[in-house]
This record gives C-alpha cells, sequence and structure tokens, in this order.
C-alpha cells in the first residue's frame, strides 16, 4: 500500500496480517496472553471495555481495574505495627495520652490526621465537591460568607509554627504583617532586614530576604493592592520594595524639611495616599503611587497616632487627648473631640463600625464610627484591662475581633469581642509565650494572627474559628 507523506513524498506503509488481530464478537473459551495483550494493544479498545462485566478473580489477570472503594496506593504494614516513642522530639511530646510513651504508627497516624484538622480544618479540595469551589486554590482565598457570630466564652487559638523561624533574629520586629491577597507575610525591624514567607502554620517556607544598610525599620506596610512594601525609619528618606522585581528604591523625601519624619506612617484602603506622622502636630500626605508630597496639615498637638478612617477623611490624635477629623476634599477640621478620660492618645484603630483609640494609661475606649463625628462623643465601651501605655490597637478583617497590646509589660495583649464588648477570657493564657509585644497584625480573613515579639520573634497562631487564611 502507498501512502502520501506530509511532506508530498511517498512511502510504503508495512502490511499487518490482519488476521492475527482480528478481535471476535464473541469471547473465546481459551485465550493466550500474548493475543490478550496484542487485543488491548491494538485493537478496538472501546469494544473491548464496554458493557463488560468485570471479573470476578484477578488472579490470572494481567491489568486489573478497581472501580470499587478508594484505598491507599501503598501501605507499609511494618511501620503501622511498629512501636514508635513519643518522648524523642518536642513536637511529638504532646501527643502522648495518659502514661504512655509509645503508640504504634497506625495510631499516630491516626492522632496527626485528627491534630491536622483541629488546627488547619479539612480543606475544600479534599471532599471531592467541585461544584463547591473552582480550584485548589480556593481554600486559600477570601471569604464568600461572613463568619458565624463568635463565641462569648471561649475562642479556640492554636499555636503554629514561628513565622520567622527558618530566618529568625535576636532583632525587635517592628512591624509583621500579611499580603492583602496572597498567603505571604513578612517580618522587619531593627535587624534591618525585610523577610518574606510563605504562611501555611506548619513550615512557613522563607521566601526572600533584603537588606537595608543602614536602615533600622521602624514601620513596613504592603500596599492596598500588595505589589509594595513600603518602609520607614528614624531617616529623612524611605524606601519602596517591589514584590514583583524584588528590588529596593530609595525615596528622599522632602528636602530641607527636618520636620517631616518618615518613622511612623499610615496608608488609605484605597491605595491612594500615604501619611507621615512630624514634629510639631505635622502630618504630610503624599500620594501612594508616585510617593510626591500632596499636603501638609497641621494637628493642634503633638500626633501620636494617625488612621485614614474613609478615603477622604483622616483621623489624627495625640497629646492632649485631642482628635480631629480632617476632610481631604478641603484640607479642613470637620470636627474635633477629646478622648474620654485620655491625658494622650497612644494609638487608634478602626473597623467599619467601631473606633478604637487607646491612651497612656492603658485605657481603650470604644466608640461607634458614626458617633466621633459629634462634637461631644461618648464610648460605648472603657476597656481596662491593660495598665501601660497602648501601643497597639488592631481590628481583624471582619470586625468582630480587637486586638490591644502594650510593649511594656510581658503578655500584656488582649483579644476582644466587639459582639459583647467583652475580653476573650481563655487567650492569652498565662502560658502563652508573648513576652513583650511590638507589633500584631491579622490575616485577610482573619484565619491567622501574627504577634511579633522584642526579642526578634514572629509568634503565629490559628483562629480556628475562621475557615480561611
Amino acid at each position: 500500500m502507498l501512502r502520501r507523506g506530509a511532506n508530498g513524498g511517498v512511502r510504503k506503509q508495512p502490511v499487518i496480517p490482519t488476521e492475527s488481530y482480528e478481535i471476535s464478537t464473541t469471547t473465546p473459551d481459551l485465550q493466550t496472553e500474548t493475543e490478550q495483550l496484542e487485543n488491548e494493544l491494538f485493537g478496538d479498545i472501546e469494544k473491548q471495555f464496554v458493557n463488560k462485566a468485570p471479573s470476578t478473580s484477578h488472579d490470572d489477570a494481567l491489568f486489573v481495574i478497581d472501580r470499587g472503594e478508594k484505598r491507599a496506593v501503598w501501605s507499609d504494614e511494618e511501620e503501622c505495627d511498629r512501636e514508635i516513642s513519643l518522648g524523642d522530639r518536642n513536637i511529638t511530646k504532646k501527643l502522648r495520652t495518659g502514661d504512655g510513651d509509645t503508640m504504634s504508627g497506625r495510631q499516630l497516624e491516626v492522632k496527626l490526621r485528627s491534630q491536622f484538622k483541629k488546627i488547619h480544618g479539612t480543606p475544600n479540595w479534599t471532599t471531592g465537591d467541585k461544584t463547591s469551589q473552582s480550584s485548589i486554590l480556593a481554600s486559600t482565598g477570601h471569604m464568600t460568607q461572613p463568619s458565624k457570630s463568635l463565641p462569648v466564652k471561649k475562642l479556640s487559638v492554636t499555636r503554629c509554627k514561628n513565622l520567622n523561624s527558618r530566618k529568625g533574629a535576636k532583632c525587635v520586629v517592628k512591624s509583621l504583617e500579611f499580603h492583602p491577597a496572597a498567603t505571604i507575610g513578612f517580618v522587619a525591624g531593627y535587624s534591618k532586614s525585610l523577610d518574606l514567607f510563605e504562611v501555611d502554620g506548619e513550615n512557613n517556607k522563607h521566601l526572600h530576604r533584603h537588606h537595608f544598610a543602614n536602615f533600622p525599620i521602624d514601620c513596613a506596610k504592603f500596599t492596598a493592592d500588595g505589589s509594595e512594601v513600603i518602609l520607614g525609619s528614624k531617616r529623612p528618606h524611605f524606601y519602596t520594595f517591589d514584590l514583583n522585581k524584588c528590588t529596593a528604591i530609595k525615596m528622599a523625601g522632602i528636602r530641607n524639611r527636618p520636620d517631616v519624619h518618615y518613622k511612623n506612617f499610615v496608608l488609605s484602603e484605597n491605595g491612594e495616599y500615604l501619611g507621615f506622622q512630624g514634629n510639631d502636630g505635622l502630618f504630610s500626605v503624599f500620594s501612594a503611587k508616585d510617593k510626591q508630597l500632596v499636603k501638609c496639615i497641621t494637628h493642634r498637638t503633638r500626633i501620636n497616632c494617625s488612621s485614614f478612617l474613609t478615603d477622604n477623611i483622616i483621623l489624627t490624635a495625640g497629646h492632649g487627648g485631642f482628635c480631629s477629623l480632617w476632610d481631604m476634599r478641603t484640607w479642613k477640621i470637620i470636627n474635633e473631640f477629646q478622648d474620654d478620660g485620655a491625658l494622650h492618645v497612644t494609638s487608634i484603630g478602626h473597623s467599619s463600625r467601631h473606633v478604637a483609640v487607646g491612651s497612656d494609661s492603658g485605657v481603650v475606649n470604644i466608640y461607634n464610627k458614626d458617633d466621633i463625628y459629634k462634637t461631644s462623643s461618648k464610648p460605648l465601651r472603657v476597656l481596662m484591662n491593660l495598665t501601660t501605655e497602648v501601643d497597639r490597637t488592631v481590628f481583624n478583617s471582619t470586625g468582630e475581633l480587637l486586638a490591644i497590646s502594650s510593649k511594656e509589660l510581658k503578655h500584656s495583649l488582649r483579644l476582644i469581642n466587639l459582639h459583647s464588648l467583652q475580653c476573650v477570657p481563655n487567650w492569652p493564657t498565662s502560658n502563652t509565650p508573648l513576652a513583650h509585644v511590638s507589633d500584631m497584625h491579622f490575616s485577610p480573613n482573619s484565619g491567622y494572627i501574627g504577634v511579633g515579639t522584642t526579642k526578634g520573634k514572629a509568634l503565629l497562631y490559628r483562629l480556628t474559628h475562621y475557615p480561611s487564611y
């Protein structure tokens, strides 16, 4: 037989004896192994397998297709029956039950699976329900539904491996934050380095380190779109770090303006503005895109803290307990009130419904967000769980939890349930190794809370009430 090739040539097709591969419509009584293999490879596979009843015996079959219940591909019976000591490593000591220090491999597997589900939950992609997710990454994306109401009496919190366990330093952690979209977090501080980690609670793989010479980092934040990290220090300049190119760019700041500091700053939620707190009540607003000065405003007293409440409203506060609301469209104060009972305001946090104002006395006042636009604003709740200056007041993404902390005393961190306006009673405990807390941050879906300490540790805890990152 002649056949025209792809290039126009003619080549001879090899002649195959068709009688050797002819498939009968009736199953032969006796079939050699060679003939069976030839039929499998060259025959009409569709005719062979459609409506073919499975064989009851697989002793002589070359290939066995098991259409029954799925089971493990490989299992080592010796490992399942072997006795394993739990006291050899610290990581397995927590698995001990009763007085026994050993258990079989099979028991250890069951215990580890149970422990993993307790900490991380069951990912959606393992359930086999293809209609509930579009990809494997659905289990680490943003929540599509609000969580159920937080339990008032007990919040389930599980400690994970430290975020910077692979690249830790003994310098103070000044900033710890989670990426707004990806499961990535950074740790920065007086080590003069920015370290990026993959956040999974188990390995927390180190992704990248960038060192800034002669630049101890006092403040660092992701931009709203997550493409950059902005870093500030007690220097007349600041840096931006591009996550896509892994390069840092030095921003010169404002020339001949020593009253403008770059140590503390805040970002607007829409990602358009960047605000730096300076001397003598000065607050400088920059464009977050080109890092150019937009406007300088002056608070009546020294500014200790600030926040962009909306895309157009800035809240500044400081000495004397005075809080000012600025309209960025006119750059004028639209309201001013004094924090109830505060001598100096030291921290501000806000959610969609509440504003938390911390003071140097350790008192935190929680206001209804609409009430702060009134001349005489009264707090919904006065929290006196801390006794020293409140450095951080951070809300989670749903506005159900408020974390407050003070670095002056050890273990000075509390979680507040905003449904009951009460402190979470069961965490942290006296055994929680918080030490002096220097920073804290919730992950985008509140599945994790990261806690930075003055000892250089970035502690990571899993809030199992929230199903995803």
